[in-house]
Protein backbone atom coordinates (compact mmCIF):
# COMPACT_ATOMS: atom_id res chain seq x y z
CA UNK A 1 0.00 0.00 0.00
CA UNK A 2 1.26 3.48 -0.80
CA UNK A 3 1.90 5.80 2.10
CA UNK A 4 0.87 9.22 0.98
CA UNK A 5 1.58 12.31 3.06
CA UNK A 6 -1.64 14.31 3.29
CA UNK A 7 -1.64 17.91 4.45
CA UNK A 8 -4.91 19.34 5.70
CA UNK A 9 -6.09 22.37 7.59
CA UNK A 10 -7.69 25.76 7.05
CA UNK A 11 -6.98 28.22 4.25
CA UNK A 12 -3.76 30.06 4.94
CA UNK A 13 -2.14 27.28 6.99
CA UNK A 14 0.45 26.64 4.28
CA UNK A 15 -0.72 23.34 2.80
CA UNK A 16 0.10 24.06 -0.85
CA UNK A 17 3.49 25.68 -0.30
CA UNK A 18 4.51 23.02 2.22
CA UNK A 19 3.36 20.20 -0.07
CA UNK A 20 5.36 21.63 -2.96
CA UNK A 21 8.63 21.84 -1.03
CA UNK A 22 8.07 18.54 0.81
CA UNK A 23 7.48 16.73 -2.48
CA UNK A 24 10.78 18.12 -3.80
CA UNK A 25 12.67 17.06 -0.68
CA UNK A 26 11.20 13.54 -0.74
CA UNK A 27 11.28 13.19 -4.54
CA UNK A 28 7.58 12.36 -4.58
CA UNK A 29 4.88 13.76 -6.86
CA UNK A 30 2.85 16.62 -5.44
CA UNK A 31 -0.91 16.67 -5.83
CA UNK A 32 -2.69 19.91 -4.91
CA UNK A 33 -6.38 19.03 -4.79
CA UNK A 34 -7.56 22.56 -5.52
CA UNK A 35 -5.27 22.82 -8.56
CA UNK A 36 -6.53 19.46 -9.89
CA UNK A 37 -10.14 20.60 -9.47
CA UNK A 38 -9.44 23.92 -11.21
CA UNK A 39 -7.88 22.06 -14.13
CA UNK A 40 -10.79 19.60 -14.36
CA UNK A 41 -13.40 22.37 -14.10
CA UNK A 42 -11.53 24.66 -16.47
CA UNK A 43 -11.96 27.60 -14.12
CA UNK A 44 -10.77 28.97 -10.80
CA UNK A 45 -12.33 27.76 -7.60
CA UNK A 46 -13.64 31.28 -6.95
CA UNK A 47 -15.48 31.34 -10.30
CA UNK A 48 -16.68 27.76 -9.81
CA UNK A 49 -18.22 28.81 -6.49
CA UNK A 50 -19.75 31.90 -8.07
CA UNK A 51 -21.16 30.18 -11.16
CA UNK A 52 -22.09 26.72 -9.88
CA UNK A 53 -22.14 27.03 -6.10
CA UNK A 54 -20.32 25.37 -3.24
CA UNK A 55 -22.04 22.01 -3.71
CA UNK A 56 -20.66 21.62 -7.25
CA UNK A 57 -17.17 22.24 -5.88
CA UNK A 58 -17.69 19.76 -3.01
CA UNK A 59 -18.90 17.16 -5.54
CA UNK A 60 -15.65 17.59 -7.51
CA UNK A 61 -13.64 17.28 -4.28
CA UNK A 62 -15.43 14.05 -3.38
CA UNK A 63 -14.90 12.63 -6.89
CA UNK A 64 -11.18 13.40 -6.63
CA UNK A 65 -10.94 11.79 -3.19
CA UNK A 66 -12.73 8.67 -4.42
CA UNK A 67 -10.30 8.49 -7.36
CA UNK A 68 -7.34 8.73 -4.96
CA UNK A 69 -8.78 5.91 -2.83
CA UNK A 70 -9.19 3.79 -5.98
CA UNK A 71 -5.53 4.43 -6.88
CA UNK A 72 -4.32 3.42 -3.42
CA UNK A 73 -1.69 1.00 -4.72
CA UNK A 74 -0.04 3.51 -7.03
CA UNK A 75 3.04 5.61 -6.28
CA UNK A 76 2.94 7.60 -3.02
CA UNK A 77 2.36 11.35 -3.24
CA UNK A 78 2.39 14.47 -1.13
CA UNK A 79 -1.22 15.67 -1.18
CA UNK A 80 -2.43 19.17 -0.27
CA UNK A 81 -6.14 19.06 0.52
CA UNK A 82 -8.49 21.98 0.14
CA UNK A 83 -9.57 23.34 3.52
CA UNK A 84 -13.03 21.77 3.33
CA UNK A 85 -12.16 18.41 1.78
CA UNK A 86 -11.76 16.51 5.09
CA UNK A 87 -15.13 17.80 6.32
CA UNK A 88 -17.33 15.84 3.90
CA UNK A 89 -19.14 12.80 5.26
CA UNK A 90 -16.56 10.03 5.70
CA UNK A 91 -13.80 12.02 3.99
CA UNK A 92 -11.44 12.15 6.98
CA UNK A 93 -11.61 8.37 7.29
CA UNK A 94 -10.81 8.03 3.57
CA UNK A 95 -7.86 10.40 3.90
CA UNK A 96 -6.51 8.41 6.83
CA UNK A 97 -6.64 5.21 4.77
CA UNK A 98 -4.58 6.94 2.07
CA UNK A 99 -1.64 7.67 4.34
CA UNK A 100 -0.23 9.91 7.05
CA UNK A 101 -2.50 12.90 7.68
CA UNK A 102 -0.91 16.09 8.98
CA UNK A 103 -2.99 18.99 10.27
CA UNK A 104 -1.26 22.31 9.57
CA UNK A 105 -2.63 24.92 11.92
CA UNK A 106 -2.01 28.53 12.85
CA UNK A 107 -3.58 31.19 15.01
CA UNK A 108 -6.58 32.98 13.51
CA UNK A 109 -4.64 36.24 13.19
CA UNK A 110 -1.84 34.47 11.28
CA UNK A 111 -4.36 32.83 8.94
CA UNK A 112 -6.06 36.19 8.35
CA UNK A 113 -2.74 37.88 7.43
CA UNK A 114 -1.82 35.10 5.04
CA UNK A 115 -5.26 34.97 3.41
CA UNK A 116 -5.43 38.76 3.03
CA UNK A 117 -2.12 38.72 1.14
CA UNK A 118 -3.18 35.87 -1.17
CA UNK A 119 -5.82 35.34 -3.82
CA UNK A 120 -9.53 34.83 -3.43
CA UNK A 121 -10.91 32.29 -0.96
CA UNK A 122 -14.62 31.84 -1.71
CA UNK A 123 -15.78 30.99 1.80
CA UNK A 124 -13.60 33.67 3.35
CA UNK A 125 -14.33 36.59 1.07
CA UNK A 126 -15.39 39.22 3.62
CA UNK A 127 -17.75 42.03 2.83
CA UNK A 128 -15.36 44.17 4.86
CA UNK A 129 -11.75 43.31 5.80
CA UNK A 130 -12.44 43.30 9.55
CA UNK A 131 -14.93 40.47 9.00
CA UNK A 132 -12.18 38.09 7.84
CA UNK A 133 -11.18 37.08 11.39
CA UNK A 134 -14.83 36.39 12.28
CA UNK A 135 -15.27 34.23 9.16
CA UNK A 136 -12.09 32.26 9.90
CA UNK A 137 -13.18 31.69 13.49
CA UNK A 138 -16.59 30.45 12.31
CA UNK A 139 -15.05 27.98 9.87
CA UNK A 140 -12.57 26.73 12.47
CA UNK A 141 -15.34 26.25 15.00
CA UNK A 142 -17.07 23.92 12.53
CA UNK A 143 -13.97 22.16 11.21
CA UNK A 144 -11.38 21.98 13.99
CA UNK A 145 -12.74 18.74 15.49
CA UNK A 146 -12.31 17.05 12.10
CA UNK A 147 -8.83 18.46 11.47
CA UNK A 148 -7.74 17.31 14.94
CA UNK A 149 -8.36 13.68 13.92
CA UNK A 150 -5.18 13.84 11.79
CA UNK A 151 -2.25 11.64 12.73
CA UNK A 152 -0.02 14.67 13.44
CA UNK A 153 -0.47 18.39 14.04
CA UNK A 154 2.08 21.06 13.16
CA UNK A 155 1.69 24.71 14.14
CA UNK A 156 2.93 26.95 11.35
CA UNK A 157 2.86 30.31 13.16
CA UNK A 158 6.15 32.17 12.81
CA UNK A 159 7.72 29.39 10.73
CA UNK A 160 9.03 29.46 7.21
CA UNK A 161 7.94 26.79 4.75
CA UNK A 162 11.34 25.03 5.02
CA UNK A 163 10.96 24.97 8.83
CA UNK A 164 7.51 23.40 8.54
CA UNK A 165 8.84 20.83 6.04
CA UNK A 166 11.73 19.98 8.38
CA UNK A 167 9.33 19.48 11.26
Amino acid sequence: MSRNIILLGPSGAGKSSTASLLSERLALPCLDCDAVIEEKAGQSIASLFMEQGEQAFRDLENQLLDKLVDELLEEPKVIACGGGLPIGNGNMEKLKTLGQTIYLTAEVETLAKRIASQGSRPLLAPDQPEQLIDKIEQLLTCRRHIYEQAHLTIKTDGKTVPEVVAE
